[in-house]
């Protein structure tokens, strides 16, 4: 069908094909829709099936020469992208628009082009993945990091408790507290009966935390509170207000003792403290082995990114976006609507939401890029063995399209974890200053 085809490459790995259908097609496939419809069509003065060509073409000619074009348009792109050569394929996510399509016309007395376009995969050189020097944070796991765990298992297995006697920072409180007018009287919607709160944490309205400190159960008093530039509610910044407040219950958490008999506790693993100290070492050993392979990783990624300024087609983007999106709404637990009334209550739609992502987006798919690069030049491969351990991931699957497919998706998954940890071994990655095991977990980094 195609007699002559041209590539043209534009911006953004855009290209644009120009297809050359010669005059004897254009007229054999004009004949076939013509022929087509001189079975079907009822003309008056004329049994169906039985009208002159010539009746039919005065009538639904240009009808007959759009659906012979488009049909041409569909065949010729489908006939030319089979044996296209690879770079010159349209990304799965963009397909084949015609250009100018308003002044598209077709006549069967002559050759027929037309064009269209559309995004390709980006060509670029891979930057060099190689003996870089990264500096990364310098943490260590010390006997005050597994304290601090050992406190949370503490807290975790402890019991709360009725307390007698004063207030005092971490005591678990219920209160009742309405806020006074100038009168002394309580203002409507702002009275607060049975809140529950741990003092020292600030997790209450009017930030009551040290105002309470030193009462006791059953008495009440009325509290001046003025709220400086720091308080959370905008309308009570630099005001002064009355709050009464009455105490209903204090209590405080019983912690066990850290003996082996607490040990044994948590978990039978554990005959003695020191081997749940131990355990606790490597489990957090093995948290920041993680976390510390991630920021080499991102580190290397700025890195590699410095110079790597490709420009990416938007329908790369946008599947990119949406791909995000998908993600956030599945880990949300939301439905979409749920999600998009959210934004709408924050006065924002989708689209305000995936701009905000768009800067990570290009992001992520710069490093997808090189990733696959630098695998295919270091010849990285993913066996059935590779990923042995996952495979019953896909018990119960039978449909062998489904496994197949979830069986590539681990492979594709499995082949970055290697290129990266690839990556990682050719570079070197030099201790910065030190900061803590927990300012890293909640990455409070500068």
């Amino acid at each position: 069908m195609v007699a002559d085809k041209k590539i043209k490459e534009l911006e953004k790995s855009a290209v644009e094909m120009t297809v050359t259908i010669a005059q004897k097609t254009v007229s054999e496939e004009y004949d076939k829709v013509v022929k087509k419809y001189q079975k079907t069509l009822q003309v008056k003065g004329f049994r169906k099936g039985k009208a002159p060509i010539a009746i039919l073409e005065k009538k639904y000619g240009e009808a007959f020469k759009e659906e012979s074009m488009y049909g041409m348009i569909e065949g010729s792109i489908e006939e030319v992208l089979k044996d296209i050569e690879d770079q010159y394929k349209p990304l799965p996510y963009s397909q084949p628009k015609l250009v100018d399509e308003e002044n598209i016309s077709c006549t069967v007395d002559a050759d027929f082009s037309f064009a269209v376009s559309y995004d390709v995969y980006p060509k670029f050189e891979v930057p060099n993945y190689t003996g870089h020097n990264i500096t990364i944070p310098s943490v260590s796991v010390d006997d005050e990091v597994v304290a601090e765990e050992l406190k949370k298992l503490q807290e975790q297995n402890s019991m709360v408790i009725d307390k007698t006697g004063a207030i005092e920072k971490d005591d678990i409180v219920t209160i009742d507290y309405s806020e006074l007018d100038e009168e002394g009287a309580v203002i409507e919607g702002s009275p607060r009966e049975d809140f529950v709160f741990t003092v020292g944490t600030g997790y209450n309205f009017y930030k009551l935390d040290d105002d309470i400190l030193g009462m006791v159960k059953d008495e009440e008093k009325v509290i001046e509170k003025s709220f400086g530039e720091d308080h959370d509610i905008p309308e009570y910044v630099g005001k002064t207000v009355k709050i009464k407040v009455s105490v209903k219950a204090v209590k405080v958490r019983d912690l066990p003792e850290l003996d082996d008999e607490f040990a044994q506790d948590v978990s039978d693993d554990y005959k003695t403290l020191d081997d749940l100290k131990k355990a606790t070492n490597e489990k957090l050993t093995e948290t920041l082995d993680q976390k510390l392979r991630s920021i080499k990783a991102e580190r290397l990624y700025d890195a590699l990114l410095e110079d790597f300024t490709v420009e990416i087609p938007e329908s790369m983007v946008q599947a990119e976006l949406e791909n995000s999106w998908r993600n956030f709404a599945q880990q949300s637990g939301m439905a979409e609507q749920q999600l998009l009334d959210i934004l709408a209550y924050q006065e924002k739609g989708k689209a305000d939401l995936l701009e905000e992502w768009r800067p990570q987006a290009l992001k992520s798919i710069r490093v997808q890029m090189i990733l696959e690069k630098a695998g295919e030049e270091e010849k990285v491969e993913v066996t059935d063995e590779d990923i042995a351990d996952l495979m019953p991931q896909l018990e119960g699957i039978e449909n062998k399209e489904q496994r197949e497919y979830y069986t590539y998706l681990m492979k594709e998954e499995k082949k970055s974890q290697k290129v990266v940890d690839l990556l990682l071994e050719k570079n070197e990655f030099t201790a910065g200053d030190a900061v803590t095991y927990t300012d890293l977990m909640q990455n409070k980094l500068d």
